[in-house]
């Protein structure tokens, strides 16, 4: 075969080669998947107010001063720590961006069909950036409402939320550095 033949058919079969679709590696496109966001600030403070987490509290609260009253002081102790990590956990989660496990747990009943009523497959925390990197803006739900109101706030402490809402979280380092120097 002439170079030129070989270069002609070299360049015909590349042309050919081109203008096949490649078979791709990458899996198709996954169908959109609803998730459901939530501010967990605003959960935190509800779950907070709400009567069942009240009641728990004013309970601590007594058992407490029953321990101080009878003279029991490393039961006293060990509730006011008890008590003063709670407070900790809590400004960090109204405050700041933590995470809010004992809300969820507190709704964990509810969730399925709160998850079914906004049409969502999983919740995220709105600040949680590392989940929310594999989650198209248009396939987030905003669920922070619905998740609230299950919580069956007095209107008081209900209007206190569009005031959370508006204003900005604390870094979480920051919130925990105020803490830490008994400032938050």
């Amino acid at each position: 075969m002439k170079p030129f033949h070989l270069v002609l058919l070299l360049f015909t079969m590349c042309r050919a080669a081109a203008s096949v679709p490649a078979a791709s590696d990458a899996p198709p496109p996954a169908a959109t998947t609803p998730v459901g966001v939530y501010d967990s600030r605003l959960v935190a403070y509800a779950h907070f107010w709400s009567e069942p987490s009240q009641q728990a509290q004013r309970e601590r609260l007594a058992e407490a001063k029953t321990a101080q009253c009878k003279g029991d002081h490393a039961r006293y102790r060990q509730l006011a720590d008890t008590m003063k990590t709670e407070q900790t956990r809590l400004h960090l989660q109204v405050f700041s961006t933590a995470p809010i496990p004992e809300a969820m747990t507190a709704l964990a009943d509810s969730l399925p069909g709160l998850q079914r009523k906004a049409g969502v497959t999983r919740l995220v925390s709105k600040w949680d950036t590392a989940a929310l990197r594999r989650v198209a803006p248009a396939d987030r739900v905003d669920v922070t409402d619905l998740l609230v109101r299950e919580f069956n706030l007095p209107e008081q402490r209900r209007n206190a939320l569009a005031q959370m809402r508006a204003a900005k979280p604390l870094p979480l380092w920051v919130a925990r550095t105020l803490n830490f120097f008994g400032r938050l």
